[in-house]
């Protein structure tokens, strides 16, 4: 059934040949690079597959890891086999990231208070949990759910803009009836610098998206931060007394950050560029997601225990 489908999709496309072995399709060709887009539980096992097949250039999905242990061990493969290694976060490239940059780098909003981050979408659970051909989001096995599919990107953004170590963290969760799954997480980090995260991502609320950055003298919003295409903005917002704010629309031109997620990558391979995220940042953001994943079954404060071989 696996090679009907992938030789389906290959003429479809143009492709010579469909595979439903990755290891046999990446020893049979000399590749200069793999993009690897299957479920999470697959990608700890795939990268390091494509690594000992020789390999050396390697765009990977988001999770990269399901653990922060996994996360460093293919951290230390990858550095082993001097091989780049890129988590795909494709929202980091839209230039609504670089405008916000930019604003907080002119000061606009004063010293960095916090940095929140939502990613939500409803998920009606129509289908039987009997159903082998539900959505791997709604199954546990394959990291379905919001920590490997949602949070990250929360967790990424407010580990990015924060700019220093996460300290600790504390989370609540809870888990669907009908799949098994974690399908709600809320929490706090705490930053060595100071800085607070905020982390909301739920399959029991009507989507949003939106990363929100609070300084001393105002405030920046993306109204959608994870953007794949199109036009967006950034929202500008200061106090003018109490209860009155004056607020600046800034478009955003329309980007596909995909086709510029791939662009980079490319630079990265070429060495014309320093790849986004780095290899170090996702080993954070993997630690990041175990703590609060602990927190929120132990529902206690846990400390972010970052490898010394990652903080140096």
């Amino acid at each position: 059934m696996q090679r009907e489908v992938a030789e389906a999709w290959g003429r479809e496309h143009g492709c010579e040949r469909g595979y439903d072995d990755y290891l046999t399709m990446v020893r049979e060709h000399e590749l200069d690079a793999v993009l690897i887009a299957t479920w999470p539980n697959l990608h700890h096992e795939q990268v390091l597959g494509c690594l000992d097949a020789g390999i050396r250039n390697v765009l990977c999905e988001k999770a990269l890891a399901l653990t922060g242990p996994q996360a460093l061990e293919l951290w230390s493969a990858a550095s082993a086999a001097d091989a780049l290694l890129v988590e795909a976060y494709m929202y980091r490239h839209h230039p609504a990231i670089a405008r916000t940059d930019e604003l907080l780098a002119a000061g606009e909003i004063g010293a960095l208070d916090s940095v929140s981050a939502a990613f939500d979408l409803f998920d009606p659970e129509e289908a039987s949990r009997d159903d082998p051909l539900r959505d791997w989001r709604q199954r546990a096995e394959c990291a379905g759910g919001v920590p490997f599919d949602l949070a990250c990107y929360c967790v990424d953004a407010c580990n990015r803009f924060a700019g220093s170590a996460p300290r600790q963290v504390f989370a609540v969760g809870g888990t669907s009836a009908r799949y098994g799954t974690v399908d709600r997480l809320y929490a706090v980090i705490e930053y060595e610098s100071g800085i607070v995260g905020l982390l909301e991502s739920s399959k029991r609320s009507d989507a949003s998206y939106e990363l929100r950055l609070g300084g001393a003298s105002g405030h920046l919003r993306l109204p959608v931060a994870w953007m794949r295409d199109g036009p967006t903005e950034v929202v500008l917002s200061r106090s003018r007394g109490w209860a009155e704010f004056e607020t600046q629309h800034l478009p955003v031109p329309a980007a596909d950050s995909f086709r510029l997620q791939l662009e980079r990558f490319a630079a990265s391979v070429r060495g014309e560029a320093s790849p986004v995220p780095t290899l170090a940042e996702s080993v954070v953001t993997a630690f990041t997601l175990d703590a609060l994943l602990a927190s929120a079954a132990g529902r206690a404060p846990v400390p972010v225990e970052i490898p010394q071989a990652i903080h140096a």
